[in-house]
């Protein structure tokens, strides 16, 4: 069983298995000894970002040319896959949201991976095109419910003023799954894609399992206050100035919204447009292999490149949290787009390596750090109580765009033949973001 231990060095149950929620304060300190808790859940959620993101997110765009090899189907036909799992994901993220807040994100956690494993396998075994979309409802069920949506609500959760540092380090994972995706290549290659799929459905109950077991909900529930506050140094704090207890003053200022309030708010629908009008290059980029290769450059090389891209968002993503927690995160994330607008229209006139190059720099930078701040800015708007179910509700209503963007990419590819001007139209879309998240304001809730 898991223990938490405090100064004495004494155990304390987790809430979790026990069943019982700690004191938030008794007789001394409740913070443990070394390493805040919350920092393995930021480690473990980095785990399960990187292994999601290698074998699907970014991956498994080396899946779709193999499939359409096969069965034959149009771009458009089976990127619909992809809406698919959007329209689904964003249907079933505030039900998510709310298992979350009611039942704690490691049981959650473990149902959702076993079904996202159940889904690649059953992906693995299609012969029509009814089991391909059939197959892609049971995967999108199971990411919803065991992945980055889980990953996310624990480690806000855990944190307040290292927030948007926390969130980087947890998504700097998706970036390190890049290098997965030569991997993946490699093994459609040596073998076929059916026996990739199942590799990858197994590999997610070896990775998934363990880092269920690391979530928990909230720090206050086991003694302990985000960011690794001493709860007793808190209390007697109290009636201290604020400039003389910054991190009190932290945790006051916070917002708390129901997710009925947020609905109320203009800010949740402006950042709700801004979220899916510069999300929609990101869902097209299960093109992004086949755009490659159809731009006269070898499947190989676009492994690389989407590694490439992988590295660089490391890199954005981290320098993205350590900015995110020093400035106006809305600045931080208009920056990125910023880099994301030029890294996609380098990418649709690509034709020689170099070009490329500049994608992979630009493009994974602005893709990297856009993610964590603009997860951050969500609880730092809306706050930790209710945050699962704010993202999913806000990840519901953006999903709109992410659904039209794999269709529209493949369909103009179809009649037109090229990949560039789907391309160039996704890189206009992300310009239309930057003004509103700028224009962001805060949130009205309890203080």
């Amino acid at each position: 069983m898991l223990r938490i231990r405090n100064r004495s060095g004494a155990g304390q149950e987790s809430a979790e298995s026990s069943g019982e929620k700690a004191s938030p304060s008794k007789k001394g300190k409740e913070e443990r000894d070394g390493v805040f808790y919350g920092w393995y859940i930021v480690i473990a959620g980095s785990i399960s970002q990187a292994y999601t993101s290698g074998t699907f997110w970014q991956g498994f765009g080396a899946f779709f040319d193999p499939i359409i090899d096969q069965f034959g189907w149009s771009r458009a036909v089976t990127a619909g896959a992809m809406s698919l799992q959007r329209t689904e994901s964003g249907a079933i993220s505030p039900f998510v949201g709310w298992f979350v807040d009611k039942f704690g994100p490691r049981n959650v956690m473990l149902a959702g991976t076993v079904t996202t494993a159940l889904g690649f396998i059953l992906l693995s075994r299609i012969q029509e095109l009814w089991q391909f979309y059939a197959a892609f409802l049971v995967l999108t069920i199971g990411l919803s419910f065991g992945t980055f949506l889980i990953v996310t609500t624990a480690v806000a959760n855990w944190f307040v003023e290292k927030r948007s540092k926390a969130l980087s380090y947890t998504m700097a994972g998706s970036g390190i799954g890049g290098v997965l995706v030569p991997v993946v290549i490699w093994i459609i290659a040596a073998t076929d894609w059916r026996t990739g799929l199942v590799m990858v459905g197994i590999g997610c109950l070896f990775v998934g399992v363990p880092v269920s077991f690391v979530m928990k909900s909230r720090p206050e529930d086991y003694g302990m206050l985000p960011d690794g506050a001493d709860p007793s140094e808190v209390e007697s704090e109290q009636t201290q100035s604020e400039s003389a207890t910054p991190r009190r003053s932290a945790l006051s200022r916070e917002v708390t919204m129901t997710t009925r309030q947020a609905l109320r708010s203009r800010v949740f629908w402006q950042l709700a447009i801004a979220m899916g009008v510069s999300g929609m290059v990101m869902s097209a980029s299960i093109h992004q292999i086949p755009a490659i290769a159809s731009f006269g450059i070898s499947r190989n090389i676009a492994g690389f490149a989407i590694l490439g891209v992988s590295i660089f968002s490391v890199v954005g993503r981290l320098g993205s949290g350590y900015l995110g927690d020093l400035m106006d995160k809305r600045q931080v994330i208009a920056i990125a787009l910023l880099f994301q607008f030029v890294g996609t229209i380098v990418f649709a006139f690509s034709s020689e390596i170099w070009h490329l190059v500049i994608f992979v720099i630009t493009w994974g930078f602005g893709f990297g750090a856009s993610i964590p701040v603009r997860f951050a800015l969500i609880a730092d708007l809306f706050g930790r109580r209710h945050y699962g179910s704010i993202m999913g509700t806000l990840m519901t209503t953006s999903a709109v765009f992410g659904v039209i963007a794999p269709v529209l990419v493949g369909w103009i590819f179809d009649v037109r033949g090229n990949y560039r001007e789907p391309f160039v139209l996704m890189a206009f879309t992300i310009l239309i973001a930057i003004p509103m998240i700028l224009t962001l304001g805060r949130a009205r809730g309890r203080g």
